[in-house]
């Protein structure tokens, strides 16, 4: 019998088994790509949140047990059944810590006379934590104690 052109049964595995593993190496990308980007899209939708909460944290909320959705009632309507829901758990226990005083142009002083005051800010760190997270973010208060 004559030599025939073609592929032999070991290159055709061969060829297959380099696909196979060039296809697992992509498909593990795309997962990876995939993760990360949920990731991101979850980080960006908690920080969107907490800057609206943020507006709404004040001293006589701290200790209380609240969801989102009751920390967002006091300035916000929310008529989108959804959206309220899924703020509405998981609820987090709020600590705010002692307001640190920051002034930062401080008294203008002219040949020893006081020419004007600025507005001192008050910074504030909240966390708020409940079973399984842990959320910490910053505001910023009028400078009084």
């Amino acid at each position: 019998m004559g030599h025939t052109k073609g592929f032999s049964l070991i290159e055709t595995l061969v060829a297959v088994m380099i696909a196979s593993v060039a296809t697992l190496a992509l498909m593990q990308v795309v997962s990876n790509i995939s993760k990360a980007s949920q990731n991101l899209l979850s980080h960006f939708e908690t920080s969107m949140m907490m800057g609206l909460v943020a507006g709404e944290v004040n001293d006589s909320i701290e200790g209380r047990v609240m969801s989102v959705d009751e920390i967002l009632k006091m300035r916000y309507v929310i008529d989108h059944s959804a959206i309220r829901e899924s703020l509405q758990t998981p609820t987090y226990q709020i600590r705010l810590s002692p307001k640190e005083i920051i002034d930062p142009l401080g008294s203008i002083r002219i040949n020893g006379l006081n020419m004007g005051k600025t507005s001192p800010i008050g910074i504030q760190k909240v966390v708020l934590k409940n079973n399984r997270e842990s959320k910490t973010f910053f505001r910023l208060t009028s400078g009084t104690l």
